[in-house]
């Protein structure tokens, strides 16, 4: 009697055993899947934000119509003249978009928009280099903004 309990004892062991190794093993697979899952929803999230910066910073560098050629510096004109540089697109002609300006037109770059900047400016857009950028040198500025030859 004791040798059959002695069997029975040890096959509920072997059992005990296997239906632990079974899941064991199908909690690793699970475990495995889920962390493959994650990873691909980690990409597909990133892919989406990739795609959503690209399709906002192609938004914010769109010009909505041609500058209109009026002769005068605004806003968009600005815009576009950052956009043409590849610069930061905020509208403000400060330091970093003087700077890619210069480097652009082969003068000393130092962030200050001064005569020779200007005079520079005006040689490479074909009108009177007088360092004075008036209606003449912006609506040719414009032109050349809105043909894409800055």
């Amino acid at each position: 009697m004791a040798k059959i309990d002695d069997d029975d004892a040890a096959k509920q062991a072997r059992s005990d055993a296997a239906r632990k190794a079974g899941i064991q093993a199908r909690n690793e697979k699970a475990f495995e899947e889920a962390k493959a899952a994650r990873a691909e929803k980690a990409e597909a999230e990133e892919k989406v934000e990739v795609a959503a910066e690209k399709k906002d910073d192609a938004d914010s560098v769109k010009p909505r119509t041609p500058l209109e050629i009026d002769g005068e510096w605004g806003h968009r004109t600005t815009n576009a003249l950052q956009k043409a540089l590849g610069v930061e697109i905020d509208g403000v002609f400060g330091p970093a978009t003087t700077k890619a300006l210069q480097k652009k037109l082969g003068v000393t770059v130092d962030g200050v928009f001064g005569p020779q900047s200007k005079k520079a400016l005006q040689k490479h857009l074909g009108v009177e280099a007088d360092g004075e950028v008036g209606p003449k040198t912006v609506t040719a500025l414009q032109k050349r903004l809105n043909a894409g030859t800055l």
